[in-house]
């Protein structure tokens, strides 16, 4: 373990107390899932990869000085419910890791701030494997496909009115038949609205009242400006356009974002997101708005179908929609200890029951009767790893 790994006083005296969370996880079925645990303190990136076993009750650690945004199943046809999956999993700044069961691969996409601070300030948020390649999505306009040093751009067309900047793009999910759910956001430049040399309006002889008076001009401007939010559907090279309603299309200041997609046993397919958002479609026909309109304040963040419910997390806790609004999923989950209200980073269903991943350190699991609960070793999330803690 080298030395950047052990000086963890010196990092707290720096850059404050190491206060990690479970923000994302993913799961390749019952068995197996990845979670990825970290807190980014200035200038300090840093992520812990745990991978468990639930039969073998194992965990494995991984480390990595970045901070990585997704992490998703490497798909493999040959691979049985038993074996250990490998994970994908993608930086802020451009390094791709594959996490196998035996050693680890990285390589660091080019043009990007993990190749050279340099480079074009691009934030990445999410990667998707296809076939041998990965499509990764990002802001500054980027969504490419590729594979260590090839990649190609497979945006679809955007159109982007002045004064606004290149879009940013997230995958939210994917249907039955390979089609991916694409969020496309686009915000009014920042740069066009601050007072700075090389701006139009500004002059070298301004007084300071002047440029202060200017400069608020600028900023109520700004606030004028909508974020952008827009869907497509397809592959890459292969893109349609969906129409979301107008509360989530464009939205002044605060902006209104897509969560994610899930799927009912009838094989129609369901958006959501902030301001109660839930469509029902398909990639083919289009979607249609069917959320109640007293569900407007709630962002939800996950949503799954555990049998005939779709169960929703939201900014409160768990919720079950019927079609037509949302309501208190029964039965309710009782936190084994604080904190007692639930931060779900990740929904899924698998083998029947649905997994719910916390912030705090903890996961959740229901068959739709009774709730589950497990709480990650505190050693497990320690900084630097000691070793792992005792099965259970």
């Amino acid at each position: 373990m080298s030395k950047d790994f052990e000086d963890e006083e010196d990092f707290e005296e720096l850059y404050g107390p190491w206060e990690p969370s479970l923000y994302n996880a993913v799961m390749a079925n019952e068995r197996h899932f990845a979670m990825l645990v970290g807190g980014p303190r200035w200038d300090d990136p840093y992520t812990i990869i745990l991978k468990r076993d639930t039969v073998d009750r194992t965990f494995s650690r991984s480390d990595v000085r970045r901070e990585l945004t997704g992490i998703e199943v490497m798909p493999d046809a040959n691979r049985s419910p038993d074996d250990e999956p490998s994970y994908v999993a993608l930086s802020i700044s451009g390094d791709i890791y594959i996490f196998h069961p035996e050693i680890t691969e990285h390589f660091i996409i080019p043009g990007t701030k993990a190749e050279s601070e340099d480079n074009p300030d691009i934030l990445f948020f999410t990667i998707t494997p296809m076939g041998d390649q990965f499509l990764v999505a990002g802001t500054q306009g980027w969504l490419k496909l590729g594979h260590d040093k090839t990649w190609q751009d497979v945006a679809p067309k955007i159109d982007v009115p002045d004064p606004y900047s290149p879009p940013e793009y997230r995958i939210i999910g994917v249907d039955q038949e390979d089609n991916l759910f694409l969020e496309v956001k686009v915000t009014p430049s920042m740069a066009s609205f601050n007072l700075y040399p090389g701006h139009p309006l500004y002059r070298d002889d301004m007084s300071d009242d002047e440029k202060e008076s200017l400069q608020k001009k600028l900023d109520e401007e700004y606030e004028t400006y909508p974020v952008l939010t827009k869907l497509y559907t397809g592959k890459p090279g292969n893109w349609k356009k969906h129409d979301l309603p107008d509360r989530i299309a464009e939205v002044k200041q605060d902006s209104a974002s897509l969560s994610n997609v899930c799927r009912d046993k009838q094989g129609f397919y369901y958006v959501l997101g902030d301001k109660g958002l839930i469509m029902k479609g398909s990639a083919a026909t289009g979607f249609s708005d069917i959320s109640f309109a007293g569900d407007r304040n709630t962002r939800i963040s996950f949503g799954e179908f555990l049998g005939d419910r779709m169960i929703v997390t939201t900014h409160d806790g768990v919720s079950q929609f019927d079609g037509h609004m949302l309501s208190p999923f029964v039965p309710k989950i009782k936190v084994n200890s604080p904190p007692y209200l639930v931060q779900t980073s990740n929904l899924q269903i698998e083998g029947g029951k649905a997994y719910l991943f916390d912030y705090q350190l903890r996961y959740f699991w229901t068959d739709g009767a009774t709730w589950g609960q497990y709480d990650i070793p505190k050693e497990l999330s320690e900084r630097p790893f000691k070793g792992n803690p005792p099965r259970k």
